[in-house]
């Protein structure tokens, strides 16, 4: 419950992005608002017969008036700047609202206050530089108020120059006064009386308490002492003052300053949170397609469908709101597809049999932390992966033993990690990767899985990445940036920069591969003689047999050789028979454009086209082909020239059951996990990380909606006290916003009519 304010009688809040009122006593409450958007900020006129407050029913956060026994909110405020209700002026003629409308400055961050008719009209600027909360004295002839809301940013016990101050402003005498000064967080100033009374973490255990300052005396007193929670809002009535705290209700009685919970019952159809089929197939995230092509796993929404690139039925194979189910890769021998899952509670990798109906296995217990994108070794036997540690690891399917190959020892980030290179060799014997150097450079490493060890490929003097085994082995192919094409700087300023400078390499890893340049040499063919016994040979069904790699580790950076293509910005490298795809994207200085999907052919040592405006790619589990996404369609094509997506992939039938309780549960206990697995301090503040999960998620069932999940899990996370940890987000009644833009007037209006103040 949030946005409190009390009258004589009742208690209006917002829960579930709607007003509700109710006895001040505690009662059933009764639902005043129901309609798209959320109502904001609540408050009662003087007599309680109305309440005001901000809603975006025209496509703008603008102010509206209604009964308090229902009917049609009457619209006060226009334009296209967000209006925040603030108070009613003690006449009861009038409201007072925040605005940024005449301020000039478009980022928001500050507001003035206004006056306005509770009819309408225009609106009179308070001679006050800027404001966001106040609060009316009895007599309407000073206002307390704040220029910063920090009380409830996610920074619980900030210290700094943005913490909030309680200024009293004589609205005669156009002075101010300082009342708090303080460098703790003093806010949501509430006049009561001879009172003001303001949230402030200034006590020893920081937390937000109300405390009072006597006009009069001007002696400061902390009146409440809650030590586990915050108290959010805080509003005065008539006779009481009535505050959220932990989820609850409280009202104290201004004579004797001492406050009751109020029990408060929320009856409601619950709508929002009735299981319900939703359409996903625009939060596709992941992909991976079966071997020859015929069966594509897409990850959305945290769930995995199987679905047929031509013909067949859609099978979503996890149905769990519950559970976050991300990267599937589906194994080169078609018989499983592995993802992760917190399922568990922890995030985990799951192997679920494709060919045949065989119970969901889990093979890792890894209990903690966060894995990225899976890579099968071609024997389907083991899988590699990164995780939130960057630690490069291998797990076997089959004993579900993890061990550690290697560790990226930079800061790789979250999203760049899916993306982080790992390719196997054909025998699966061998695992390559990069790694950060001391330089910052990124060299090229392969590890042997039966012999432990790995090595360094090249020296890092140059900066190499996405290496790559040849479908032979004989090879490795990467990205290079050795191309020191500079540019001048047009501004004459002695700056050079060094723009599009990725090419395409290759080593040869031994001393018998061939060389991919050699020149070339018309000759005669030998003769070609066939005896009876090779023609039997050729009749009998022969198994091809893999050669293993052969690697001569030493001097293998001298091997190198550039491939000839035009140097730019090059990424998604993968190998096929005799060819290197990768994709183009748009060089720095360029015009734009769109990433082209491209090949080298080895044979015919040419770069060509296989397909324009490619967002993204996969191979095929088999090595064979390419899924390619293309803006909102998805294909198979060939890594051949001029491909295009001819009969785009299905995704009508990405269709879940969607249990959005299920889904809060799981979208709060990921937050805290990826906070204890992502936090820069192992410590995290000297919070209890575990009692925070306790205390904030046994609030989750009190959740009516997305906004009440976001504004837990942001409550939460400030308690770590760290800047930057925003919430926002998620499934939110939404409502078309509408804008229009201004003529860069100010406007003002006497007898005669309008009039420009200033421009």
């Amino acid at each position: 419950m949030r946005y409190v304010d009390v009258s004589n009688t009742q208690i209006c809040f917002v829960l579930g992005g709607d007003i509700w009122v109710v006895n001040k006593n505690g009662g059933v409450a009764t639902q005043l608002t129901n309609s798209p958007g959320e109502e904001s900020y609540p408050k009662f006129s003087p007599n309680g017969k109305e309440i005001a407050f901000t809603a975006s029913y025209r496509g703008n956060p603008d102010i509206y008036v209604m009964n308090t026994k229902g009917g049609i909110p009457n619209r006060i405020t226009y334009g296209s700047h967000s209006d925040r209700m603030v108070d009613w002026h003690p006449s009861g003629d009038k409201i007072l609202f925040a605005s940024r409308r005449e301020t000039g400055i478009p980022s928001g961050r500050i507001n003035q206050l206004f006056l306005i008719s509770k009819n309408g009209g225009m609106p009179e600027k308070l001679p006050i530089p800027y404001g966001e909360i106040a609060s009316f004295s009895t007599d309407g002839k000073q206002l307390a108020y704040i220029t910063k809301i920090t009380e409830t940013y996610p920074f619980k016990r900030y210290r700094g120059g943005l913490t909030s101050e309680v200024i009293l402003f004589d609205l005669e005498n156009k002075t101010a006064k300082n009342i708090t000064n303080h460098t703790a967080n003093d806010g949501k100033p509430a006049w009561a009386g001879n009172k003001v009374y303001f949230l402030s973490d200034r006590a020893d255990d920081m937390r937000l308490n109300v405390w009072s300052y006597d006009t009069q005396t001007e002696h400061l007193n902390q009146v409440t002492h809650f030590k586990d929670f915050d108290i959010t809002y805080l509003s005065a009535g008539p006779s009481d003052l009535v505050f959220e705290v932990g989820g609850t209700l409280h009202l104290m009685d201004l004579a004797t300053e001492q406050s009751k919970e109020v029990n408060v019952s929320v009856v409601s159809d619950l709508t929002l949170e009735m299981p319900k089929r939703t359409d996903v197939s625009k939060t596709i995230n992941n992909m991976t397609a079966s071997p020859g092509a015929k069966r594509i796993v897409f990850e959305a929404r945290g769930e995995l469908f199987n679905v047929p690139v031509k013909d067949g039925f859609v099978d979503n194979i996890t149905t769990n709101s519950g559970a976050f189910d991300h990267s599937p890769t589906w194994s080169p021998n078609g018989d499983y597809v592995a993802y992760w899952s917190d399922s568990s509670g922890e995030y985990e990798i799951y192997v679920q049999a494709m060919r045949e109906e065989k119970a969901l296995k889990k093979i890792t217990s890894r209990n903690k932390g966060y894995g990225y994108t899976l890579h099968w070794s071609p024997d389907s036997n083991k899988l590699a992966f990164i995780d939130e540690k960057n630690d490069i690891s291998i797990v076997d399917i089959n004993s579900g033993k993890i061990e550690i190959a290697d560790n990226y020892r930079w800061n790789y980030g979250h999203g760049g990690r899916y993306s982080f290179p790992i390719n196997w060799s054909h025998d699966s014997k061998y695992l390559t990767y990069t790694l950060g150097m001391d330089n910052s450079n990124e060299a090229i490493f392969i590890y042997d899985v039966n012999n432990k060890k790995s090595q360094q490929v090249t020296s890092g003097f140059y900066n190499d990445s996405n290496p790559v085994f040849s479908t032979d082995g004989k090879h490795i192919f990467f990205l290079t940036k050795r191309n020191f094409d500079a540019a001048y700087s047009a501004l004459d300023d002695g700056t050079w920069i060094y723009p599009n400078a990725t090419q395409l390499a290759a080593i040869s890893l031994s001393d018998a591969s061939p060389y991919l340049l050699e020149a070339k040499n018309d000759a005669l063919e030998a003769e070609k003689k066939e005896n009876a016994s090779e023609n039997s040979d050729k009749a009998k069904d022969t198994k091809t047999v893999e050669k293993p790699i052969k690697i001569d580790w030493t001097e293998l950076e001298n091997r190198l050789v550039i491939l000839p293509i035009k140097p730019g910005n090059l990424g998604q490298l993968m190998a096929f028979d005799d060819k290197v795809t990768y994709i183009r994207y748009p060089n720095t200085g360029s015009e734009g454009g769109d990433p082209t999907l491209m090949f080298y052919d080895l044979k015919e040592r040419k770069e060509q086209t296989i397909m324009p405006k490619v967002n993204n790619v996969v191979q095929t589990a088999d090595g064979k082909a390419l899924l390619v996404q293309s803006g909102p369609q998805f294909g198979i094509v060939q890594p051949a020239p001029d491909q295009k997506i001819k009969d785009a992939i299905p995704t009508d039938g990405l269709v879940m059951e969607l249990n959005p309780r299920e889904e809060w549960h799981q979208i709060f206990n990921d937050t805290w996990r990826r906070y204890r697995d992502f936090f820069y301090d192992e410590d995290m503040q000297q919070v209890n990380w575990q009692a925070m999960r306790t205390r904030y998620g046994a609030l989750i069932d009190d959740a009516r909606s997305r906004w009440d999940i976001s504004y837990l899990q942001s409550n939460m996370l400030s308690e770590l006290s760290a800047g930057h940890t925003y919430t926002f987000g998620g499934d939110n009644e939404t409502i078309e916003d509408v804008s229009t833009g201004y003529l860069g007037i100010d406007w003002a209006m006497d007898s005669k009519g309008y009039k420009i103040k200033k421009l």
